[in-house]
């Protein structure tokens, strides 16, 4: 990823396979924070950088299809 980092504001939907849909309970500034993210009511605690490279483009790639 280049040094160029667009923040992410809090309630940014993401989709996890094992987890389903979910959003973002925080904003993300850095890649280097861990942030709350909320699937079926259950609060997760995951890092910023699974979230930006893994879980916003599952569900953009979703929205797609």
């Amino acid at each position: 990823m280049n040094e160029t980092f667009q923040v992410i504001p809090p309630t940014t939907k993401v989709f996890c396979p094992e987890r389903g849909e979910g959003w973002t309970l925080t904003g993300i500034t850095a890649l280097n924070e861990n942030t709350s993210v909320m699937f079926n009511g259950v609060r997760y605690t995951l890092p910023a950088q699974v979230i930006v490279e893994q879980l916003l483009p599952n569900y953009r790639s979703r929205q797609q299809s």
